[in-house]
């Protein structure tokens, strides 16, 4: 099964890398990169981030329960501090520019699909 993200039905994400656990949250995308086109990482719960030790930009999106972005950060370089995003329930990551065109207020959608081995 693979994640996939939408946008006013335009496909942003089409894998989506789960950060659900303590561990999984705490190592995110570090020592990684990069990431593969159209993918990205989910860490929930969240409402702040940092790339300290990353070694690419990222875009990311802080989303609330009801999946509305809340704030939006463009090409956020290595070794920086995110802000506090008090509404934000979970944290969206992929590599820079891959959110352009997606806003604050923008509601993501999100739908499981079955990859077939042929």
């Amino acid at each position: 099964m693979v994640s996939r993200m939408t946008v006013q039905d335009k496909l942003i994400l089409d894998k989506i890398i789960m950060a659900d656990t303590y561990t999984k949250r705490l190592q995110g995308l570090l020592g990684r990169k990069g990431l593969e086109e159209k993918e990205g990482m989910m860490i929930v719960p969240c409402n702040s981030i940092h790339t300290y030790s990353m070694k690419f930009p990222i875009d990311v999106l802080f989303v609330d329960k009801n999946n509305i972005v809340q704030k939006v950060l463009r090409e956020f370089k290595p070794g920086r501090m995110g802000p506090l995003v008090l509404k934000s329930h979970f944290v969206m990551e992929a590599e820079a520019g891959a959110f352009e065109g997606v806003n604050e207020g923008d509601k993501l959608e999100f739908a499981e699909t079955c990859l077939s081995k042929g």
